[in-house]
């Protein structure tokens, strides 16, 4: 996406070209159409998990090694282009490149991250409450601008959600920002598991109105 409107910026021509990127991946979330590679293909087939050999991981490992390290310009280039690119392109970004410590669970077709957010997922889904994964983000200020997504978004009630067990005070600042925002914490989870939280939770635990 970045080459192309570099292209388009540097050719005349060819700025009233606009990428098929959006469209394509509108088309391929509404039928449903899910990625795949090498690893999820032998999963679905039944085959055994690809591996490399120890010859290929040492080529790759050094060819990393000797790649010369950015410089401070570089790299502030570089971040400045990323926040740029998901400014303007927000179709064509999503949460999941976002590369987190947390296992993801596919739940019904969505990636949750890590075994509270899928025990949440389910217990909205008990009380048939809709929700949406990590569809809306707002931006906020901490040692520059960044982009935060709640966890989940409860259309019906115009509620986020955010799941969270250690809390620091960066995500003081994300909260913020975010109108509506209902935080379960570890209390919110353990009720949850023993079928003691009720739907008064979503409004006692409301941290901004």
């Amino acid at each position: 996406m970045r080459n192309h409107e570099r292209l388009c910026k540097q050719n005349p021509n060819r700025q009233h070209i606009v990428s098929n990127l959006i469209e394509y991946n509108k088309k391929r979330k509404s039928l449903n159409i899910k990625g795949c590679n090498q690893y999820t293909k032998a999963a679905k087939l039944g085959l055994p998990k690809p591996t490399i050999s120890n010859e290929t991981r040492e080529k790759i490992s050094h060819a990393n090694r000797s790649r010369p390290p950015l410089s401070a310009e570089q790299r502030a280039h570089k971040s400045k282009a990323m926040k740029e690119a998901v400014q303007n392109h927000p179709d064509s970004y999503s949460k999941n490149n976002v590369v987190g410590r947390v296992k993801n669970i596919e739940y019904n077709g969505v990636k949750l991250k890590g075994s509270w957010e899928l025990l949440v997922a389910k217990w909205l889904d008990q009380h048939l409450i809709k929700w949406e994964h990590e569809t809306r983000a707002f931006k906020y200020n901490w040692h520059g601008s960044r982009t935060y997504y709640p966890d989940f978004y409860l259309p019906d009630l115009d509620l986020f959600l955010e799941v969270k067990g250690y809390e620091r005070e960066r995500d003081r600042e994300k909260w913020k920002v975010v109108p509506n925002l209902v935080v379960f914490k570890r209390k919110e989870i353990e009720d949850i598991k023993q079928n003691k939280a009720l739907l008064s939770t979503l409004t006692t635990n409301r941290l901004n109105p």
